[in-house]
């Protein structure tokens, strides 16, 4: 668990360090909500999962979209409109569609959530 802390805490280092370039079209995206702390630490996901995964993300853990054709993709609240975001974290551990500005960098993946709703 302390080396997956210090992973995290290295990646969101890198990110908050990092000019990520975004572009200017929304897309949207569907699969499961995960917290990543268990999604990439132990590969917990799915319904059986869902009440840790929510209350991980409502305490800040960092939360991601299984997509349906399987890439992992970090969300990032929109910090003009926290909202769509924020009620994204009630879904985690089910699936949803998730609209956003897709950013890549160094082939991580980052969608910026300006819309979500559950499927």
């Amino acid at each position: 668990m302390k080396n997956l802390l210090t992973i995290l805490s290295i990646f969101w280092l890198a990110v908050a360090g990092v000019t990520i370039y975004a572009g200017s079209d929304s897309e949207t995206l569907s699969g499961e909500v995960v917290d990543l702390v268990c999604y990439i630490g132990s590969g917990l996901k799915g319904p059986d999962h869902a009440g840790c995964a929510k209350s991980c993300v409502q305490k800040g853990q960092p939360m991601g979209l299984v997509t349906d054709e399987g890439s992992v993709i970090l969300l990032w609240s929109d910090s003009k409109n926290t909202k769509p975001y924020d009620d994204l974290k009630g879904l985690a551990g089910s699936k949803a569609s998730v609209t956003g500005k897709m950013a890549e960098r160094d082939g991580m993946k980052i969608l910026t959530v300006t819309a979500a709703e559950g499927s």
